[in-house]
């Protein structure tokens, strides 16, 4: 995901990234967002102090034997709008969060620009296709049931499948052995994150 400071920063650099990829210019927009979040947070802040300081004076007037009443009524009003103003601070959070996500990557420089993988360039090749006619792997592990893009590209998008049965647990067996390797072999340490 993108740093929020780094577009803040340098919002035309951002923009060109997107441009690469063939998105319009997305900084004002996040930034927009970006600024209504840090407004809420900074009137959060602000009631925060508030609190603290009626929270101070309730504790003084105690201390003194007169009534507080006033002032804990008046932390309980601020209470309820700093509960307010969190809900909304979340929401523009995860606004923010989603929008972030949602965009590619940026791509390194040396990457050219094209308008699709047709455009690619062919930095090196290795061997030769052996076998230039008949089925490819897409059409023997759809036709044995094992292999279901249509599901794959409602789920995710175009170009994932979904694997079943055995190509499933082939896949899960060259994680693993990849797994066992580096860290047996090369000095890993496997973890697992929440």
């Amino acid at each position: 995901m993108f740093d929020i400071r780094a577009i803040r920063e340098n919002p035309e650099v951002f923009d060109a990234a997107m441009k690469r990829r063939g998105l319009a210019a997305q900084s004002s927009d996040i930034l927009a967002m970006d600024e209504e979040r840090r407004a809420v947070q900074t009137e959060l802040q602000e009631l925060q102090q508030r609190r603290n300081e009626a929270s101070k004076q309730i504790g003084e007037v105690k201390k003194a034997g007169g009534d507080a009443q006033e002032a804990m009524d008046a932390v309980a009003a601020i209470k309820g709008e700093m509960g307010d103003l969190e809900g909304r601070e979340r929401t523009l959070a995860n606004s923010l969060s989603q929008r972030l996500a949602s965009l590619p990557n940026v791509m390194a420089d040396d990457v050219p620009d094209g308008d699709d993988e047709d455009d690619n360039v062919e930095i090196r090749k290795w061997g030769e296709i052996k076998h230039a006619s008949g089925p490819d792997h897409a059409e023997i592990g759809e036709a044995l049931g094992m292999m279901d893009f249509e599901t794959a590209a409602k789920m995710s998008g175009a170009r994932f499948t979904v694997l079943s049965g055995g190509l499933a647990r082939l896949e899960r067996a060259i994680a693993q052995f990849l797994l066992d390797t580096h860290t047996a072999d090369h000095g890993y340490t496997e973890v697992s994150t929440p």
